[in-house]
């Protein structure tokens, strides 16, 4: 049984093919991209590596034939109305070449959103189920790798984290932890026509976010608010749904989930 991915030379996407790695063999893999030259530094000659680009959609059948399972990520266009286009090409190229299952990275909690992504991601869920392939719905929170957005930085040298006035809750999970079960789903049985809410057991906040950079840096840090601090994360973060909490991701991974203070850790190396 073959593999296709999309999205394996991305941040994610990259994690999503290491953790396959560890689970099936190099030659069960496609890399479906956009600049087959990026994808030569995997050094795996047995990894199949063809030219997929969701803007040519006559790219993506070739790219797809011959898997039998397809881990579309979506896309990182940031027009969404180009960006639904590229889902529906990659989607009647799976009805195409004949996959079985489709594996798709939405969004978490998307019906609570308020942002145009949101809808997105709904109008591609919805287009996905009407495929009729079978399909598994990863719908992912927000990446840990946020906090490297709220001045964490400077509040280890200053030792005061600055953010505007409010009670801001978060979350996130760790990419590693994401990619994790996405290689569960497409390497074990069981998971189709399943809709999976891939966010954290617990949320944190911005006293968590001060503690655990006082704690990995050493350095005493205070939460400050200030009315005119501005920051585009916060300006985002009402029009989603940040106290959701789940236990599925818990449940994919079967280990305990990474933490902000990992993500901390990972970040001042």
């Amino acid at each position: 049984m073959k593999i296709v991915l999309t999205g394996s030379t991305g941040n994610l996407g990259k994690l999503i093919l290491k953790q396959l790695l560890f689970r099936c063999r190099a030659e069960d893999l496609i890399l479906s991209v956009r600049q087959p030259p990026i994808a030569e530094e995997y050094t795996d000659p047995n990894l199949g590596i063809r030219y997929g680009d969701y803007d040519v959609p006559e790219s993506l059948e070739p790219a797809f034939r011959g898997a039998a399972k397809l881990m579309m990520v979506s896309s990182p266009c940031m027009d969404d109305v180009v960006r639904l286009q590229q889902h529906l090409s990659v989607i009647e190229a799976a009805r195409q070449a004949g996959i079985k299952h489709i594996v798709y990275t939405s969004i978490c909690s998307p019906e609570k959103g308020r942002l145009s992504v949101h809808k997105l991601h709904l109008d591609t869920e919805q287009a996905i189920r009407e495929s009729n392939i079978p399909y598994t719905i990863l719908r992912n929170a927000y990446y840990t790798d946020i906090v490297k957005l709220l001045g964490i930085r400077e509040a280890a040298a200053s030792g005061v984290l600055v953010s505007p006035p409010g009670h801001w809750i978060f979350n996130t999970a760790s990419r590693w932890d994401l990619a994790h079960a996405a290689a569960v789903v497409l390497t074990e049985e069981g998971h189709e026509d399943r809709t999976y809410e891939l966010a954290p057991m617990r949320t944190w906040n911005l006293d968590d976010l001060a503690s655990s950079i006082s704690e990995v840096t050493g350095r005493k840090v205070v939460r400050r608010t200030d009315n005119d601090y501005q920051n585009h994360v916060y300006r985002m973060l009402p029009y989603s749904d940040m106290r959701f909490v789940s236990k599925d991701l818990a449940r994919l991974v079967g280990q305990p989930l990474r933490t902000v203070t990992d993500e901390v850790r990972d970040i001042f190396g």
